[in-house]
């Protein structure tokens, strides 16, 4: 039996796969233990990205409307910040779990959203990493960073 990461969202699948091997072979072990959502270092990291990225992109024109009509029209502008990066991107790299609750980088969650687990929250940071690259956006990372820390692992 695999390792499940079991949320409101697939409590049932997972039980249903629990009960699926006792059937098979009349024992199963089960160790359930708080989901890790690491340090706070990869979303300060994470922060520091987004006020880079935002810069990048406020430097090359881009801009957030004030108000949108009903019709779709876009009324004034201003500055691409780093709030909306991080709303941006958070949205884009961490996206939804597979029930569709919005992951979040907050430690507890809010707002229905849950909190990313430390491997979510690393590929989200990979992903940005890889997307800023691409267009030349440096981005600061310090060499004892968990992220750096999670890399070396990777690359073992």
């Amino acid at each position: 039996m695999a390792d499940l990461m079991v949320t409101r969202g697939n409590l049932d699948d997972a039980m249903a796969a629990i009960e699926d091997e006792i059937a098979r072979s009349q024992v199963a072990m089960v160790a359930i233990k708080s989901g890790n959502t690491g340090k706070w270092g990869m979303a300060r990291l994470w922060r520091s990205w987004m006020e880079a990225t935002a810069k990048f992109m406020a430097a090359n024109g881009v801009t957030m409307p004030l108000m949108i009509s009903a019709d779709g029209r876009h009324f004034g502008s201003r500055p691409f910040s780093a709030q909306d990066a991080h709303e941006l991107f958070t949205h884009q790299h961490l996206g939804c779990d597979a029930d569709g609750t919005r992951l979040s980088w907050s430690k507890a969650g809010h707002d229905g959203m849950r909190p990313a687990t430390r491997g979510e929250r690393f590929d989200a940071l990979r992903r940005h990493e890889a997307w800023a690259t691409e267009r030349g956006i440096r981005l600061f990372n310090p060499r004892d960073s968990e992220y750096r820390e999670l890399m070396k692992e990777q690359e073992q």
